[in-house]
């Protein structure tokens, strides 16, 4: 009866050595060593033990909060092989097991050797995007929440580059190295110029995953048997990023102020769009890129150079009208599109000022090709007059209708131009401060100059091309504003070839050229010819 009082008297604490609280015994608590540890020969310790959750599983206690009602212990259990070490932790990190070495740790004696004991393969952090390297996560996200947000000119209206290509690009490599590598291109655009090592940074990244996209478009395309064979395994998806992927190579060859390369990407996407059809697309996949494409021809045309592939001039056009019914109607055709800035009836038009002035310059300037001309132009002229271009955004002064505003207004000095024997300083009086008015509001508004913000550059380049001698000053200011705001961009080569104009006509009115008067023929096909350059003006 003493024995057992005596033994519910003990009182056993919480702070003793290791030893006296696996016994079950009251600890002295003395250091280095308790008196009772001294008296068997052990070795005394104190402190914290951590404990695993496969050892306390096995042991048949509780870890942690979680209860265990089977107490019974477990004596097997595995290792996950070093192949599956992808697997990650959730409650410790890789950081947190390589505080502690491995050699010490105790190992049971009826544990069986696995080869995985020999080597552990330490996890990466957790990721949703394990594929992605450290500072990847940054781009994603700045594209998500800046690039494609300001690839819209009213924030009101459909965001296709989030809508259609963030959903895509998480399934096609492709399309997710050129996402961040436009932006990689913005952030780069954006880093003042102080800060030279984060700019090369940027500049780094864009670079490297431009390639990687390339590499993985070109491994993918060796690998299928062609979009159209229907027992091929790639999929729609993939179909899609291909196609979206091409397009954005376009954008960011262009970006980077290349004069020709992006051409290449362009041929590329409308190769594959006239081959295989919309059928192995997305119908809003389809149109999205052919909205695209059709522009680049269109200005391109404009500058009196001409993509170079067969049967594709005139098809573009009457393909997408035959796909989306809404084209058919003027009503649909003058619907402002948000991310390019004019309507598809715009486009048309100045598509179809552009097959005139080739037509008449084939054939040569005999009377009978003048009044074709001049009945076919008329007939352009109608069409312009009766556009009116709008948008499911109601406010009128939003960035979309100023920049549309801009684009009809340089068409109508693209159609003055055209007609033959038309004057240029009737041109300077009459258009020229219509056109001037509606750039100035342009870059009045701030976020217009945003670097991935689309900009009427085509209009710009009309005005600046037939600007009077006392406006060029303030063509160069718009030109220096948009260089300060996209140092990488075609903003350089499309005041180069500006000045060029600017440098024929002067030279001319030196050699004895008379001042204004009719002159037939565009001003400034002559100057981008002599270049060389294929100006997107984009």
């Amino acid at each position: 009866m003493d024995s057992v009082y005596r033994s519910r008297s003990i009182r056993r604490n919480r702070t003793g050595c290791w030893n006296c609280k696996s016994q079950k015994r009251r600890c002295s608590e003395e250091h280095p060593s308790c008196s009772r540890c001294i008296r068997r020969g052990l070795a005394c310790s104190y402190g914290l033990r951590l404990q695993w959750e496969d050892e306390a599983r096995c042991a048949g206690i509780a870890f942690g909060r979680a209860a265990l009602h089977n107490r019974t212990p477990e004596t097997t259990y595995y290792l996950l092989p070093v192949q599956r070490g992808r697997l990650r932790w959730l409650h410790t990190t890789a950081d947190d097991v390589r505080r502690f070495p491995y050699g010490g740790a105790s190992t049971r004696a009826d544990e069986t050797p696995d080869p995985a004991m020999l080597e552990l393969s330490l996890p990466p952090s957790l990721s949703s995007l394990p594929s992605l390297e450290h500072n990847d996560g940054t781009l994603l996200q700045y594209y998500t929440q800046e690039w494609s947000a300001h690839r819209v000119l009213s924030k009101k209206l459909e965001n296709p580059f989030q809508r259609l290509i963030l959903p895509r690009a998480f399934q096609y490599s492709p399309l997710l190295h050129m996402v961040m590598s436009l932006a990689a291109h913005d952030l780069f655009n954006r880093t003042h110029a102080d800060q030279e090592h984060q700019r090369q940074e940027f500049y780094s990244s864009m670079l490297q995953h431009k390639l990687q996209s390339l590499q993985d478009m070109r491994q993918l395309l060796c690998s299928s048997k062609g979009l159209d064979d229907t027992y091929d395994s790639i999929s729609q998806c993939e179909k899609d990023g291909l196609l979206m992927a091409v397009m954005l190579h376009s954008l960011m060859e262009i970006a980077t102020n290349s004069t020709r390369e992006w051409v290449v990407h362009t041929l590329g996407g409308l190769s594959m769009v006239k081959r295989y059809g919309h059928e192995p697309f997305s119908p809003e996949v389809y149109r999205f890129v052919t909205d695209h494409f059709s522009l680049f021809e269109a200005f391109l045309a404009t500058t009196g150079t001409e993509l170079e592939i067969e049967d594709l001039n005139g098809w573009l056009v009457p393909q997408r009208k035959s796909m989306f019914p809404i084209l058919r109607s003027m009503h649909g055709r003058s619907r402002i599109n948000p991310y390019t800035g004019l309507s598809s009836e715009l486009i048309q038009n100045i598509t179809s000022i552009t097959s005139t002035i080739q037509r008449h310059s084939e054939a040569g300037s005999d009377r009978k090709s003048a009044t074709i001309m001049r009945t076919e132009l008329q007939a352009v002229e109608d069409r312009l007059s009766e556009l009116q271009q709008w948008s499911e955004d109601s406010d009128m002064e939003s960035l979309i209708y100023i920049n549309a505003a801009a684009f009809e207004a340089a068409a109508w000095v693209y159609l003055r131009v055209a007609q033959y024997g038309c004057d240029a300083e009737e041109i300077q009086k009459s258009l020229m401060p219509k056109l001037f008015e509606a750039i100035r509001r342009v870059h009045e508004r701030r976020d217009a100059l945003v670097g991935s913000v689309p900009y009427p550059l085509w209009a710009l380049f009309i005005a600046a091309c037939l600007a009077p001698e006392h406006e060029r000053i303030q063509v160069l200011d718009w030109f220096e504003e948009l260089k300060g705001c996209r140092s990488l961009s075609n903003v350089s080569s499309t005041m180069e070839a500006t000045m060029m104009v600017w440098k024929q006509h002067d030279l001319k009115l030196i050699n004895g050229h008379v001042k204004g008067g009719r002159e037939s023929g565009v001003p400034w096909h002559e100057a981008v010819r002599c270049l060389g350059w294929m100006l997107s003006l984009m």
